[in-house]
């Protein structure tokens, strides 16, 4: 057995180290950008470089990172998941470096910019799909799901460094807008170097018991008489899977709306104390995950917890849509942030992380091998997918933009409701599912 063999311990907690370490930094740059790009319109840096013109670049983004978690998703299930998490945050790191030289040393086209955050979003669609696929190799399996819950929260450590990285270098140290970014993708490159020399994909065990390093080893298993690769349209039909990655299409665009548009939604108001009232909602998310996979896994109702918890954070979300009738209301908006974090924020990682591997997991892919990327990237997909078109809209609604944040937190829990219902009931038929399956 895996937990028996020496040193294994020791071993998980540095593959999960890296592996943290790693999406932080792939957060770190795109919550670079978020501050960034709220400046750039308030500066009016680039010309006709408007609210509504950071909505479509944004939605481009968005779209491209989606599109790509539907079309490369599978890839991950089939090649050695170091590989796929490389084959993204190498070139991730270096776009956001050569944004930042495009700003500062030419006057290329806003239309430019539409290109790069293209390539961007292609790019980071492999980080969390492979990233969890080795987490799930790795984690014991009594402990998985809160060990995944605290490893969601790289997410909202990313997003922190981002702020404070842009805080203290635009902020503090009057710095140009384009430090932070610099930084930013330096770091990541940096950390994908770590990442590839040291992350092993899998345990693979010899006669020893020892440990041995399956980086270099291609991806490839031998054939097994009834196992088989899931098509990610067959994946649809996993119970709980459709209706999460529905809801997770609110859950995840009220998430979107509120990491890229915050900063400038603030500075729109001429608030201040900006990189602090976002580093408040990240840090009410981290623990917002890390409570709801210990709640899910104690009392193995996730819905039942999921949906009370959105909705709370929407009564925070419709409070803090009042505060700019206020003259100082920075308190308010770091208490308030900090709990839409916990709630609807810690929602979101319980979804992106623990109940997608759990799903992936489910004894309905038992003829299946490696499920995890695939899985993932359909709840990632379509999640981001409808969070791209949210984008679009988000400029339209800025006077309002919690308000219509809630609206979404609510329509997220309704479609839970289902599920709901059937986690108080006992109707658990794999063996029926796996027919239904193999007749798509």
């Amino acid at each position: 057995m895996l937990d028996e063999i020496p040193g294994i311990n020791r071993e998980r907690i540095k593959q999960f180290a890296i592996s943290y370490a790693l999406y932080i930094m792939v957060h770190c740059c795109r919550s670079t950008w978020s501050y960034a790009s709220g400046l750039i319109i308030e500066g009016n840096k680039i010309e006709g470089f408007t609210p509504q013109f950071l909505g479509y670049v944004n939605f481009t983004f968005l779209l491209s990172m989606g599109v790509s978690y539907f079309l490369l998703g599978q890839l991950g299930d089939k090649i050695n998941p170091k590989l796929f998490v490389i084959l993204g945050t190498y070139p991730l790191s270096a776009l956001f470096i050569i944004l930042a030289l495009i700003f500062e040393f030419t006057t290329s086209p806003k239309e430019l910019y539409l290109v790069l955050l293209l390539l961007a979003g292609m790019f980071s669609s492999t980080a969390w799909p492979g990233l969890l696929s080795i987490m799930n190799a790795w984690m014991p399996k009594e402990q998985k799901v809160i060990i995944l819950g605290i490893f969601a929260s790289c997410i909202n450590v990313g997003n922190i460094a981002g702020f404070i990285n842009s805080g203290i270098t635009i902020e503090i140290l009057d710095l140009s807008i384009l430090t932070p970014i610099y930084i930013s993708g330096g770091l990541l490159f940096i950390m994908t170097i770590i990442f590839h020399r040291f992350i092993k994909p899998k345990p693979t065990i010899t006669s020893e018991h020892v440990i041995q390093d399956t980086s270099q080893q291609p991806y490839v298993s031998k054939e097994v008489v009834g196992v088989k690769k899931l098509k990610i349209w067959k994946a649809w039909l996993l119970p709980g899977v459709a209706v999460y990655a529905l809801a997770f299409g609110c859950i995840k665009a009220t998430s979107m709306i509120m990491g890229l548009w915050l900063p400038a939604y603030l500075d729109y108001l001429h608030v201040g104390f900006v990189a602090l009232i976002n580093i408040m909602l990240d840090l009410g998310a981290g623990f917002g995950g890390v409570i709801v996979c210990y709640l899910g896994v104690k009392y193995q109702k996730r819905a039942t917890i999921i949906v009370p918890l959105l909705w709370l954070g929407t009564i925070l979300m419709v409070a803090i849509n009042f505060l700019k009738d206020y003259d100082n209301p920075y308190g308010g908006y770091m208490a308030l942030n900090f709990g839409v974090g916990l709630f609807i924020g810690g929602c979101y990682n319980n979804v992106a992380a623990a109940i997608a591997v759990e799903l992936s997991n489910n004894k309905a892919l038992k003829k299946y091998k490696h499920a995890t990327a695939t899985v993932t990237s359909l709840i990632m997909g379509y999640g981001t997918l409808f969070g791209a078109l949210n984008q679009i809209v988000v400029p339209y609604v800025k006077d309002y933009l919690f308000l219509y944040c809630g609206i979404l937190a609510v329509v997220g829990g309704l479609l839970l409701i289902v599920v709901i219902l059937t986690e108080w009931k006992v109707s658990d038929e794999p063996d029926k599912l796996n027919k239904e399956i193999e007749m798509h």
